[in-house]
């Protein structure tokens, strides 16, 4: 299992009909959200996220809600 995160924002309908909004920079295992990161395979990295690359404001965000959905 591997964390991969994010590049871009997207939204994605799930096979339950809901839909899901994954931010740039949020945080998805290669075993359980495996088929969430192959809808949009293109838009995930292993390389995480910073300041530089997503915003100071989106890291700090992320450093709270790191799969991007607050619960």
């Amino acid at each position: 299992m591997a964390a991969n995160y994010a590049t871009n924002q997207y939204c994605v309908q799930l096979a339950s009909g809901a839909m899901l909004t994954v931010p740039a920079g949020a945080t998805r295992d290669t075993v359980t959200d495996a088929t969430t990161i192959a809808t949009w395979a293109a838009d995930w990295t292993a390389t995480a996220p910073t300041a530089a690359t997503v915003g100071p404001l989106m890291a700090a965000w992320l450093a709270v809600y790191p799969r991007g959905t607050v619960s």
